[in-house]
């Protein structure tokens, strides 16, 4: 990186001008939205961390399989439905390959960062969280990382706990060992700030959780798309981001679990793919994890385009 800066810095105005506007131009025509004017002047999009536009790549990828390769997938013996359910499972795998989990099967794919952190607080919080437990956020979550677990305690008569921040937006990290006990059950945690871009530190806080028992859940959905993330180094227990925040599609997200985690949690919706047998007389046996939490048809053209390169 230094020898890149001096490089940069060598050039003069005039070539560093020319080179910015080559590269700035060069994005700009992957971006469909891009050619259009706002109050007369070329659209400058400034909202990415709400929201990322979507490169044409993206867009065409999601309409080619509309156009020529459309059916339900997990459901069907014929050509097309097959074709589908490979695509869909290369993605899978190219998730946990992204995130360096241990296997595709800890995978679960969910509509965004926020049914993520939904189908944790209602699976594995309804079955691990009790009256007089607490769990730990932080001041900095958005809201999908505070209200299900707002919901969840008053469901169960736990307590939330709020890592409080400094001025300059960071954790007041020495009040985080006091907040801990015997009766913490999860620490819900955001990995960069969705507002001020602070990067918390998760390794230590990671440790301190599992010092004391506690499961961890990364809520990654402002860090995916500035760095590497991985997972097993991580040492989280899940982690949870949204498609739409990489430039892809809405509507599809994904959620890690650690694998004896997944496994032991039960489903939180009802419907097609996460059945192993259904009998009116005899009740009904689950899928295995990842695909018991993957009720109903799938977001599969989204989840094929958010997976184009």
């Amino acid at each position: 990186m230094r020898s890149e800066s001096r490089c940069w810095r060598g050039l003069d105005s005039v070539c560093r001008e020319a080179l910015y506007d080559i590269f700035s131009r060069t994005v700009r025509a992957d971006f469909p939205v891009l050619n259009r004017e706002v109050n007369g002047q070329p659209l400058a999009y400034l909202d990415s961390a709400a929201s990322a536009q979507k490169p044409e790549a993206v867009i065409g990828a999601e309409a080619e399989f509309y156009r020529h390769g459309y059916a339900a997938v997990h459901r069907g013996i014929h050509t097309l439905s097959a074709e589908a359910t490979a695509r869909m499972e290369a993605v899978r795998q190219q998730a946990a390959t992204f995130l360096n989990a241990g296997s595709a099967e800890e995978v679960v794919f969910v509509r965004g960062t926020t049914e993520g952190i939904n189908l944790v607080a209602n699976s594995w919080g309804n079955a691990n969280v009790g009256t007089r437990d607490n769990i730990i956020i932080s001041e900095m979550e958005h809201h999908a990382n505070i209200v299900p677990w707002q919901m969840l305690c008053a469901r169960v008569g736990a307590e939330l706990r709020v890592i409080p921040l400094n001025p300059d937006g960071t954790l007041q990290l020495d009040v985080v060992p006091g907040l801990f006990d015997t009766r913490t059950r999860l620490l819900a945690i955001t990995e960069v700030s969705n507002v001020l871009g602070t990067e918390n530190p998760l390794a230590a806080l990671i440790a301190l959780a599992h010092q004391h028992g506690a499961k961890v859940l990364v809520d990654g959905a402002q860090a995916v798309m500035h760095h590497p993330v991985d997972v097993q180094a991580l040492g989280c227990d899940f982690y949870v981001f949204s498609g739409h925040k990489l430039y892809g599609p809405t509507g599809i997200g994904v959620l890690y679990g650690r694998s004896e985690l997944l496994q032991a949690m039960a489903p939180w919706e009802g419907g097609g793919s996460m059945i192993a047998t259904v009998s009116l007389t005899e009740g009904t046996t689950w899928n295995r994890a990842p695909w018991r939490f993957e009720a109903g048809t799938p977001n599969t053209g989204g989840s094929l385009a958010s997976a184009r390169r």
